[in-house]
């Protein structure tokens, strides 16, 4: 791991956590918060270097203090904008939740500092239309007509404003452990409460579906493009809100049903060494060694939020999980490789999932459109080497969470 993503690990845990003050001397200010902002935490990162920086160097304090508070801008108007849709769905009397964003801010020690994207929401998919043209009445616009497959529509007004309406949640996989948690999500809006803040109020899920929700979340992007550290922060601020003794008898065995339970213990236990998060008894797990949590730390940071620090891990998925499913399994790259192209094929022709001995065809199809593209340039062959090898890298790292393997024994 390198100096800098260790201060920068000391400064975030230091503002969520508290304990002794980070030593910055010597390091690059400005590349901390080029860093800070790949992995979305910039806004909790900032207050802490900015006395630092405006005497080392006032154009880059300049610059980074308007990268601050244009945040702090686009939080709070995110946060208004839960009080709207509070206030559309109520008087529509189409009940609804919020997902992530401000229910993750909740568990903050200052709510202003965890930076927000979208207004996520889910509604019945009784009340998804019904929803959907309140949404449209107050000026949003769709990206996409709604077919009643896609798991959410996506809605924008201006830069600002940007919703999300959900009928399900990504991440839920296929068989018997996707079934339960589907049904599972359907409580999410009758369990959820009422959060009054000073100038709005919303509806957020309960502890134990918002903690579900987050998993997905981790294990859905984490095994695809990466999740950045924030994610990672809202993980640890909830685990500290719902406390050691509290938080087994509310998730452990659910989780376990679940096959996320080894998830939830290796995320905590990230947090402890990284976020100094205190100690939980609960996420002790032998199976996971220091190194192998290193590796995993370095692959979150190296990934950036949602793999904007790596485009190539768009490429490494397919090589990494199963597609549809959000598994990793111990098969190899190669086969792993295979495995997703006839899924994909599958999906993309009909006739040859019903007739199986035509997959050949298939093949040779999704072969000329790849040599087409080398022929263009538009896909190069020298990276293609070290990106099967982080391909593999990750995937060992990622099959150490067993997901949605099911095991009920505590």
């Amino acid at each position: 791991m390198t100096s800098e993503y260790s201060v920068l690990l000391s400064i975030v845990g230091y503002r969520l956590f508290g304990g002794s003050r980070p030593a910055t001397e010597g390091f690059d200010i400005p590349e901390i918060l080029s860093e800070a902002k790949k992995q979305t935490v910039f806004s909790l990162v900032f207050p802490f270097l900015r006395d630092k920086l405006k005497k080392a160097s006032p154009k880059d304090f300049a610059k980074y203090n308007e990268v601050f508070y244009g945040n702090i801008m686009k939080n709070t108007s995110n946060h208004m904008q839960h009080g709207e849709l509070h206030k559309l769905m109520t008087e529509g009397f189409v009940p609804y939740c919020v997902l992530k964003g401000y229910a993750s801010a909740l568990y903050y020690p200052d709510p202003t500092v965890r930076e927000m994207g979208d207004v996520d929401f889910l509604v019945y998919e009784k009340d998804f239309k019904r929803a959907a043209k309140l949404v449209e009445s107050i000026g949003f616009v769709p990206d996409q007509e709604d077919d009643g497959k896609q798991i959410h529509i996506g809605y924008k007004r201006d830069q600002l404003s940007v919703w999300e309406q959900h009928r399900s949640l990504n991440g839920i996989p296929k068989g018997e452990p996707g079934d339960k948690i589907r049904l599972e999500i359907t409580k999410t809006i009758e369990t959820s409460r009422l959060i009054a803040a000073e100038d709005f109020c919303c509806m957020v899920p309960d502890d134990f579906h918002h903690g579900l929700i987050m998993l997905l979340h981790v294990a859905s992007h984490l095994t695809g493009e990466g999740i950045g550290l924030r994610h990672l922060c809202d993980w640890a601020v909830f685990v500290n809100k719902t406390g050691s003794e509290v938080f087994p008898k509310i998730f452990e065995q659910r989780l376990r049903e679940f096959g996320l339970w080894k998830l939830a213990q290796i995320l905590t236990l990230l947090s402890e060494k990284y976020l100094r998060l205190k100690a939980q008894a609960w996420a002790k797990n032998a199976e996971i060694s220091d190194r192998q949590l290193d590796d995993l730390m370095v692959d979150i940071l190296n990934g950036g939020n949602f793999g904007k620090k790596d485009m190539n891990r768009y490429r490494e998925i397919k090589y990494i999980s199963n597609r549809g499913e959000h598994t990793v399994d111990d098969r190899s790259i190669a086969s792993q490789a295979v495995s997703t192209l006839n899924k994909k094929i599958y999906s993309q022709h009909k006739i040859i999932k019903k007739y199986k001995i035509l997959l050949p065809v298939g093949w040779a199809a999704e072969i000329g459109k790849y040599s087409a593209l080398l022929l263009t340039g538009k896909r190069k062959t020298a990276k293609t080497s070290s990106m099967l090898k982080e391909a593999a890298a990750r995937k060992s790292i990622y099959q150490i969470m067993e997901l949605f393997e099911t095991n009920t024994t505590i």
